[in-house]
């Protein structure tokens, strides 16, 4: 590595209308071909310091920028985004506010179509990224088809296709399955190493972060509270804590990996899941059978497919009262999906779910949501009042409870998540906050089984470690909690069940003894 692409001089930023700085002094260099990882908690600086690094801050984001950032020693004040593309690519946390093509082949091709290469090249150059990342085979599929993890893959073959200096990615990993976080980062890897292409990563990723940084720059308040070694930072247990980072565990298996026990065993499987080694049954599969006594909920050969042929089939599970229950699986394998016929949201095509002996083909969505509170990945599409106590009581209103019951529904709820400023603005709070909203409008409703959607994503370690508490404490209560997640520390410290998905149905249905 020789030379600084990146430096950053005396930076402060604040954003418009606001007189509180979110950097402060920040000096720093990157050098080419090196590795940093941006790490710190929720609204430390991380998406802002990520954003002044192609010039979206100042040029679109506006506010009042001080100091000098330089890229391949150009001024990003001096030159315009579509210069600075050249040189420096960009990953959003939310690959959909980046994602606008008809195509996956077309949104690759975008930016080398815009600088006008010859079409040979911008073909070999989306056939490499769409093979680095695992999408070769989506070409024509429609973006808003993929699932979440796929988008996300998409956003980071869209970057490489434009060849620049360096790359940089604001929480990437946050909605890849394990498997497809390690590949993505076999990608980066290989780029830095072979290429000498630069990566800046924000990150919450603790062990991906200890395995393949050069560098971590822990941000606190705007300020660099460390700038150290990957090996320095992570062996200061102090200074993790200090600043909400998940400590690296002494020994360490990534992901969920299956592996046949025997050659001629088609129902046991050996997975890894944490530290810890354990055994899984495959389920048989079966035919329809009856509603489970003392189930809360139970499904049925399940089916669903969507118009260009996705979806899921041959679900089959149930789930009892006061379960504590996990559901994993790779990207694109329907756990969303499986949600959102559980939820109302979509309908089954074929088999059936009985919520407490009630199949929802005789239930209303608005009945199904007396009985299933669906906290969604994106906790900002829940909500759309001006204030937290109307945002709880919204629902109440509908359902026509008098005042003095919506008073005392709304704030037992957030009593019991822990919010106590009943009018304060929901989307200026952080982003653990806004999910206890939604949970909280679900404890209102008087639902008693919680099901959330990755609602780790976009969470530092300390949100998590909040939310899941909720939902650790609401079952002590007797809820029945459903997650999704990719985290397998989550999974290996609340789940009391573990659920693995593919399209064709449940591979794996795990109870510790």
């Amino acid at each position: 590595m020789s030379g600084d692409i990146i430096v950053l001089n005396d930076v402060y930023y604040s954003y418009p209308r606001s007189n509180v700085n979110v950097l402060n002094g920040i000096n720093l260099s990157v050098k080419k071909g090196e590795f940093l990882a941006v790490m710190g908690s929720n609204g430390a600086g991380k998406t802002t310091f990520c954003k002044l690094l192609n010039g979206i801050i100042p040029h679109f984001t506006h506010g009042i920028l001080k100091g000098t950032v330089l890229i391949d020693n150009i001024n990003t004040i001096e030159s315009a985004v579509s210069q600075l593309a050249l040189k420096i690519g960009m990953v959003l946390d939310d690959p959909d506010a980046q994602l606008f093509t008809s195509s996956v082949f077309n949104e690759a091709a975008f930016g080398p179509e815009n600088i006008l290469l010859p079409p040979m090249e911008i073909k070999e150059r989306v056939d490499l990224a769409l093979s680095a990342v695992g999408l070769s085979n989506f070409k024509e599929r429609l973006p808003s088809t993929l699932s979440g993890g796929e988008k996300q893959r998409l956003s980071i073959a869209a970057a490489i296709t434009m060849k620049g200096q360096a790359l940089v990615l604001d929480e990437p990993l946050c909605r890849l399955d394990p498997a497809g976080a390690c590949d993505v980062m076999a990608i980066l890897n290989d780029l830095q190493k072979k290429h000498q292409i630069t990566i800046v990563m924000a990150s919450h990723d603790s062990e991906k972060m200890a395995e393949f940084a050069d560098r971590v720059c822990i941000l606190n308040n705007g300020k660099i509270a460390a700038l150290d070694s990957a090996k320095n930072i992570f062996a200061n247990s102090a200074l993790l804590e200090e600043n909400g980072i998940q400590p690296v565990k002494k020994i360490v298996v990534r992901g969920m990996q299956r592996h046949p026990i025997s050659k001629n065993s088609t129902t046991e499987y050996t997975e890894f899941h944490g530290e810890h080694k354990i055994f899984l049954q495959k389920p048989p599969c079966h035919s329809v059978s009856s509603v489970v006594s003392n189930s809360s909920l139970t499904i049925n050969n399940l089916s669903y497919t969507y118009p260009n042929g996705t979806g899921i089939k041959n679900i089959n599970f149930s789930v009892m009262e006061n379960d504590f229950l996990a559901i994993v699986g790779d990207n694109g394998c329907g756990k969303t999906t499986l949600l959102k016929n559980i939820t109302g949201l979509l309908r089954p095509c074929e088999g059936d779910i009985f919520i407490r002996g009630k199949n929802t083909k005789d239930l209303k969505v608005s009945d199904i949501s007396k009985e299933v509170g669906f906290v969604m990945q994106n906790p900002d599409t829940q909500l759309f009042t001006d204030s937290v106590f109307k945002e709880v009581s919204f629902a109440l209103k509908n359902m026509r409870f008098s005042k003095t019951e919506i008073k005392k529904r709304a704030e037992e709820a957030l009593n019991t998540v822990g919010l106590y400023d009943h009018e304060a603005f929901p989307h200026v709070l952080c982003r653990s906050d806004r999910t206890k909203i939604v949970i909280a409008c679900i404890l209102a409703m008087g639902c008693k089984i919680i099901v959330f959607d990755e609602a780790d994503v976009g969470n530092d370690y300390s949100g998590c470690l909040k939310i899941m508490n909720i939902a650790k404490d609401l079952h002590s209560k007797g809820y029945t909690i459903i997650f999704v997640t990719h985290n397998t520390f989550l999974t290996e410290e609340y789940a009391h069940r573990l659920i693995k998905m593919e399209r064709n149905g449940i591979v794996c249905d795990w109870r510790p003894k």
